[in-house]
């Protein structure tokens, strides 16, 4: 949890299991390493897109097959991806009746086929329902393959008792540092390969990214052709505490807004030898 959460203290709480905190609420987190085999549940990665998991976590997984499996009942929505040991996305799925299907990648599994094909749909006096099936099933049957168990439906021979898997709890402590995109979930406590990675998304799937250490200190960067910028240019901005030192640079290379985050994130430097104007907002 160290490794995944770098400088955030975590607090050990009474120990749960599977079945009953694989949901747990925000400012928990549980886990179980086993052999060959390492179980996280957290609340962020409930209606979390596979495209959104944050790099550091797939990276603890290299070498070795990662699923996500993300559903919430109360929206309907379903969000679950493969990675193979070389961290290749095998499969990644993610839809819900308000959005529908914001992602589909790679090959269809098998337990998939039924569904897209027709042969479960929902069944509905009223309206429509705006999927050809619901997700919540499909995400059991996903549960099911890919993990071996599932929480609702029944139980097939050889599945373990969930309540007999145990997991280690946590209480996070409050957040030194936090990651907020122009799209997707804030990322609390990123290591370097999250922000890093998130970085290079700018302008392929990201307008901007505040990296936020609280007290009014941040550094934050946005794409230009948008928010007033020059188009083929990138802004960066940093505060130091208040409003009267608020600094602001502008690079021509995604490189350079890469380079200026690792040194915020080394030593809180990240200066460089750039101009800095300062401006009032």
């Amino acid at each position: 949890m160290a490794r995944l959460l770098p400088g955030l203290k975590l607090v050990a709480v009474t120990d749960g299991n599977l079945g009953s905190n694989i949901n747990p609420p925000a400012g928990l987190l549980y886990a179980g390493v086993f052999r060959d085999l390492t179980v996280i549940c957290a609340a962020e990665l409930g209606e979390i897109r596979p495209g959104d998991l944050r790099p550091g976590w797939l990276a603890e997984g290299a070498g070795r097959r990662v699923i996500l499996h993300s559903m919430h009942s109360v929206s309907d929505f379903l969000g679950f991806a493969a990675w193979g040991a070389d961290g290749t996305l095998e499969r990644a799925l993610c839809l819900s009746p308000g959005d529908g299907i914001v992602e589909d990648r790679g090959d269809r599994l098998p337990f998939e086929r039924a569904y897209w094909a027709g042969r479960h749909p929902v069944e509905d006096d009223d309206e429509p329902y705006p999927l050809p099936f619901h997700p919540l099933d499909l995400g059991e049957d996903a549960l099911a393959a890919l993990c071996g168990f599932v929480i609702e439906g029944m139980p097939l021979a050889g599945m373990p008792d969930q309540g007999r898997v145990p997991l280690a709890g946590f209480r996070l402590g409050v957040p030194q540092m936090t990651l907020q995109r122009s799209h997707g979930r804030p990322i609390v406590q990123p290591s370097a390969i999250d922000v890093d990675s998130q970085v290079r998304r700018l302008g392929d799937g990201l307008d901007y990214l505040i990296v936020d250490v609280g007290g009014q200190n941040y550094l934050q960067a946005a794409i230009g052709g948008r928010y007033d910028i020059p188009a083929g240019v990138f802004w960066v901005e940093r505060r130091e505490g208040s409003p009267d030192l608020h600094f602001r640079c502008e690079v021509d290379t995604l490189e350079e807004v890469t380079e200026i985050y690792r040194g915020y994130l080394n030593d809180q430097d990240g200066w460089g030898d750039r101009h800095w104007e300062q401006i009032w907002l």
